[in-house]
């Protein structure tokens, strides 16, 4: 039952960081619409902007990923000490596999953010400024 728990409010926090992760790059889509219009006006293809908010996006899922798990694991010898007075030791396959995979839920929660940004049309944005 408790494991069930477990997995549970893990697919809610798993959805709720999609979520999250796929407005804040429709946020920064939004901001840099002219960058967008601009460069593909001077010959930047849809692949190439694809690719740098792809990047984009796993940068930040790296680095989220890295602090994510050091806090984690910092609270998590924390409360063994205080709790079971005992230390525990770091499982590097699991935090490797923590940082890869939040790299990989802020790439997969970029798609539609960056599909929006590779179909600006450069004229109708020049146009606006």
């Amino acid at each position: 039952m408790l494991q069930t728990l477990f997995w549970i409010v893990s697919l809610v926090v798993l959805v709720l960081t999609l979520v999250g992760v796929g407005t804040t790059i429709s946020s920064i889509v939004s901001q840099r619409r002219n960058e967008i219009g601009l460069r593909k006006a001077l010959g930047a293809s849809s692949a190439a902007i694809g690719v740098e908010f792809y990047v984009e996006s796993a940068m930040y899922g790296l680095i989220g990923g890295l602090v994510g798990t050091a806090i984690g694991y910092g609270l998590a010898s924390w409360l063994c000490v205080a709790v079971f007075e005992r230390a525990i030791a770091f499982n590097w396959a699991l935090g490797v596999a923590s940082v890869v995979l939040a790299a990989l839920v802020a790439v997969v929660a970029s798609i539609p953010p960056v599909h929006r940004a590779t179909r600006i049309d450069p004229a109708i944005v020049l146009r606006e400024e």
